[in-house]
């Protein structure tokens, strides 16, 4: 019996999903893959329609990934852009 492996962008949305926020390094820890890595699958992540905001850590020159609900101007501009296509 084979285990089945799961993706890195997997490891990461699954992280996120917990309502937590996570570094880079952190979530590079857990998919056990390099930071760089990690921010192509994020950016891959929000591409899919994912909301994953990155907010500064204070007194780090570094991010925190998280997983939220879109605001209404964000929603709004969703649908401003659509009607434009």
């Amino acid at each position: 019996m084979s285990k089945v492996k799961t993706s890195v962008k997997t490891k990461i949305m699954n992280a996120l999903s917990t309502g937590e926020s996570f570094t880079r390094k952190q979530l590079a820890r857990k998919a056990r893959t390099d930071t760089v890595n990690v921010s192509r699958r994020i950016s891959e992540l929000r591409a899919e329609g994912n909301m994953i905001y990155a907010n500064p850590v204070t007194g780090k020159r570094t991010v925190s990934y998280r997983v939220g609900t879109p605001s209404k101007a964000v929603i709004a501009a969703g649908v401003t852009a659509m009607r434009g296509a």
